[in-house]
């Protein structure tokens, strides 16, 4: 196995975290393991493993989770910050693309995906992929990235 890799945006959280999710089935297009290059993602995906350094709120945030959905061209990560609930929108705002910008970007090029948007999530928990928890906080922004950078799009 290859030795995990760590973006100079991420460094290892001393505790915490949830679960660990299932495995994916390797017929999934969830199935990142098997069919894409994973290269350094084997310490990002570890829940609580990975926190973004740096974000301009200041808050605390974990990559939690990461889904590359080959044959939509899209790649989902997901990010959580415990602090994130009780601030306004405009605190935070910053925080998406900066996310986009230092860990996803620099990922999806590392890794090889052939994808044309990234989808950056930020909650107050974590969320099952798939599923809504009326409870919980999260925002969302997508990106395009043609001229190296990420740019936002509308959905």
């Amino acid at each position: 196995m290859e030795e995990a890799r760590q973006h100079p945006a991420l460094t290892r959280a001393g505790q915490g975290g949830a679960a660990p999710r299932p495995p994916v089935r390797a017929d999934s297009p969830r199935d990142i393991w098997g069919k894409m290059k994973v290269l350094g993602l084997a310490l990002a995906l570890v829940p609580g493993a990975a926190l973004a350094e740096g974000v301009p709120s200041g808050l605390a945030v974990a990559l939690y989770d990461v889904v590359v959905e080959p044959e939509a061209g899209l790649a989902r990560f997901r990010f959580v910050a415990p602090g994130l609930r009780g601030l306004e929108f405009a605190a935070v705002e910053g925080d998406l693309p900066w996310l986009c910008d230092h860990v996803a970007l620099p990922e999806v090029r590392d890794a090889g995906w052939t994808v044309g948007q990234i989808v950056v999530s930020l909650g107050d928990r974590e969320v099952p992929f798939g599923q809504s928890d009326p409870e919980a906080l999260q925002y969302f922004a997508a990106y395009e990235f043609g001229d190296g950078t990420c740019e936002e799009v509308y959905f």
